[in-house]
């Protein structure tokens, strides 16, 4: 898709998404969690925190990576299903050396809203925080994939909801971990942050 550099900039000309705040030197380094509906508006958002995004191997994550470039945005290439292993593994490196990271934790193909553990066991490794991204917009439309991506429309009003941090300690028992998955799952698909 030759097009899509295109289409990112003139989406990003259009619509007014709130970025986020740099990230200073001292700062901690988050993993930045979003449902792959959120997707677009979450990866503009984070544009000045400079992240390590989580993109497929598929002809769609290349398209990914094409688009956005590597300016703004470093990759770590796998997916549940195909190269997860290290996927994490690299993750977990950019979140060692101090680099936030950013992955839609609703798996590559879904189902829609169910938070998958590689999230989890990331945060579990490493120590850091989850930082939940959701968007609320006027004036958007979603398309008609599994995913429900939401498209912001040129003048449309976006706001990114920040959730509090959540934590999985290197102990957390399995009922633990799973609590924190749940409470993910409900911040994240909660409509009600749908304008």
């Amino acid at each position: 898709m030759t097009l899509a550099p295109l289409v990112w900039s003139a989406y990003c000309a259009l619509t007014d998404v709130p970025e986020a705040a740099p990230r200073r030197p001292d700062d901690p380094p988050l993993i930045y969690a979003c449902l792959h509906r959120d997707i677009l508006p979450a990866i503009r958002h984070l544009r000045p925190v400079q992240p390590v995004l989580l993109v497929s191997l598929s002809p769609d994550g290349d398209i990914l990576v094409r688009t956005l470039g590597e300016d703004a945005y470093g990759f770590v290439r796998g997916s549940t299903g195909s190269g997860g292993g290290r996927a994490l593994a690299g993750l977990r490196r950019c979140l060692e050396d101090g680099r936030s990271v950013g992955l839609a934790v609703d798996g590559p193909k879904g189902p829609f809203g169910k938070v998958q553990e590689g999230v989890l066991h990331l945060a579990r490794l490493t120590g850091r925080q989850i930082q939940p991204l959701r968007i609320r917009a006027t004036g958007a439309c979603h398309l008609g994939t599994w995913d429900r991506t939401l498209i912001p429309l040129p003048r449309g009003r976006v706001t990114v909801v920040q959730g509090s941090l959540f934590r999985v300690g290197p102990e957390a028992s399995g009922p633990e971990v799973e609590k924190v998955r749940r409470e993910l799952e409900q911040f994240l698909g909660d409509d009600e942050h749908v304008l």
